[in-house]
């Protein structure tokens, strides 16, 4: 494994905490917008696995500040990580030399919705967040919130990586010597 890559995907779960961690839930997750596109690129920089290792950096370290959320938070964070790689790779997201945009937002936006229907839901059935209907608006729009920003944070990723990051992170293979 590349410690540029790990060391990378590692900031990259500091960052998405440090950035929701102080918010309390529900509200935290209109913070998606930021989430969205760093995940994707922790699948595009480490592959299959990338992303689920982002989140268990960020899940852990959210853990600590939302003791009272744990280990609902750490979770949502796995599942979140996990279904971003599964469907970035049943999508074929990144092939090789080229990154489909279009399977991007496909893979963010698909896991978005179920990652934030099931954390809507169990976190409402669990008594983790109250269940008001003066809230439901809130609630709807924090799920359509999270549609419209997993699907920008793919976007947003593969032109990231496309445009950026791909070049300084492609495997430098050594000179053939020539006898």
């Amino acid at each position: 494994m590349d410690r540029r890559k790990l060391i990378t995907a590692t900031l990259f779960g500091v960052v998405i905490a440090v950035v929701k961690g102080p918010v309390p839930p529900p509200y935290a997750d209109f913070l998606i917008i930021v989430e969205a596109p760093i995940l994707g690129l922790s699948f595009l920089l480490l592959g299959r696995g990338g992303a689920t290792y982002t989140e268990l950096v960020n899940g852990l370290l959210q853990s600590v500040v939302k003791v009272s959320f744990f280990p609902f938070s750490l979770v949502i964070a796995l599942l979140y990580g996990v279904l971003v790689d599964l469907l970035g790779t049943a999508f074929k997201a990144n092939r090789g030399e080229r990154t489909s945009s279009k399977r991007m937002v496909a893979t963010l936006g698909v896991a978005s919705i179920v990652t934030g229907l099931l954390a809507a839901y169990t976190s409402i059935a669990l008594g983790i967040i109250p269940y008001s209907p003066a809230l439901i608006y809130i609630y709807i729009s924090i799920i359509v919130w999270g549609i419209f920003s997993g699907s920008i944070g793919g976007l947003i990723s593969a032109q990231i990586w496309e445009r950026n990051l791909k070049a300084r992170f492609k495997s430098v293979q050594p000179p053939v010597s020539q006898s």
